[in-house]
């Protein structure tokens, strides 16, 4: 696998102590998630017993963030006569609607939270009544485990260490990838290389380092454009786990994660026109695509239609994504970019896993616990008050 990294325009003069702070977090060693071994065997086994059309997936935040993910990636190839619902919402209209259109039937629900007491994940399950169902959780005196024992329901464990953010080697990402048709084993060989490569080497932490550097000197919003479609999908897990791991004690990124060049459309306008609080990191794809060819004299922009080709959609992305650095550049916005070689699941894998140590050294140069979200868990405690009251 290669993936470059360019962090060239990110140059800044250096502060005294980011070498250091740099290497007391490769001194650190794994963090929980990497090197944890999944039971394939058992989410193997399971995913194989889901035999229907439907597939309901109740879950939030980090529990689904992932497989939502694969399912906007590689899923787009792999969705033949199967539906995936993920319901991440306790919304009544949005969630009768799915209940409408399946039946116990036609239908498998699975279940998914960690601590297995996640009060909006039941609140859902309860409305799926006698639907086969899969319960993944961790072993131990969750609810949902606890259930999963009364009603008979298979069940696969999802390990403690582990939060629901990193939680993409495990079976809260594996089961439902597996049902899926995704290729687990090299999903999974592209993860631990992104991993082995953050510990072993320096370009990651060079990045989350520059990108410190840009905070303490004012660039505190992180614009990231995403030149992919497939890999857009993972968004709103490049976000959770950007805000939830750093964004603590009033430090860290306000992280932008759109696709582009969509992007360009609207924030483009924000980040080159608005405050200057920004800096950017270009994710990046390389590939060739279909021709662009005109059998046309119809005039554009003082040109016939049948001058404008002789490229692909690939050279198209690609000057798409540096007309905006041409831009920053002259405007005098820091950048970095990423450049995968592919969107095959081992690239998935291993763009998923890049970002778990993104998150978790930005997380360590800041002097902030990557693996805990106390304000996330505080507003939980007071819409439960506001339940029962």
């Amino acid at each position: 696998m290669t993936s470059r990294i360019d962090i060239s325009h990110l140059d800044h003069p250096p502060l005294e102590d980011i070498k250091k702070m740099l290497e007391d977090a490769k001194k650190r060693g794994r963090p929980p998630f990497h090197g944890y071994e999944p039971d394939l065997e058992t989410i193997r086994r399971v995913a194989k017993k889901v035999d229907s059309k439907n597939i309901v997936i109740i879950g939030h935040g980090g529990s689904v963030t992932t497989f939502k993910g694969l399912l906007g990636s590689a899923g787009r190839d792999l969705l033949k006569e199967r539906t995936f619902h993920i319901i991440d919402t306790v919304d009544p209209r949005y969630v009768s609607n799915i209940l409408s259109r399946t039946s116990p039937e036609d239908t498998w629900v699975i279940a998914v939270s960690k601590s297995g007491n996640t009060l909006t994940v039941l609140e859902v399950l309860s409305v799926f009544h006698g639907y086969p169902t899969i319960a993944v959780t961790q072993s131990g005196d969750g609810t949902l485990g606890k259930l999963a024992v009364e009603k008979g329901w298979e069940m696969a464990e999802v390990p403690e260490e582990i939060g629901g953010r990193f939680s993409g080697g495990t079976a809260s990402t594996l089961l439902p990838a597996a049902i899926l048709g995704v290729d687990v084993d090299s999903y999974l060989k592209g993860m631990n290389e992104a991993h082995d490569w953050a510990l072993k080497g320096e370009e990651i932490l060079n990045l989350c380092g520059a990108f410190y550097m840009k905070e303490r000197w004012g660039k505190r919003t992180l614009f990231i454009p995403v030149y992919s479609k497939g890999l857009s999908a993972f968004n709103d897990l490049v976000t959770q786990l950007m805000h939830e791991t750093l964004a603590k004690g009033r430090k860290g990124l306000t992280t932008l994660c759109f696709e582009g060049p969509e992007c360009q459309h609207h924030t483009n306008q924000r980040i080159l026109d608005g405050p200057e609080d920004v800096a950017s990191l270009f994710i990046t794809v390389n590939g060739n695509g279909e021709e662009v060819r005109w059998d046309s004299d119809v005039n554009f922009k003082g040109r016939k239609l049948s001058g404008i080709g002789g490229y692909d959609l690939g050279k198209a992305m690609e000057s798409e994504s540096r007309g905006v650095k041409g831009s920053m550049d002259e405007l005098d916005v820091p950048w970095a970019e990423i450049s995968l070689p592919g969107e095959d699941e081992e690239n998935i894998g291993f763009y998923v896993g890049m970002w778990h140590y993104i998150a978790y050294y930005s997380a360590l140069l800041r002097g902030v616990n990557p693996f805990d979200q106390p304000a996330v868990e505080k507003a939980k405690e007071i819409a439960l008050d506001k339940r029962l009251s």
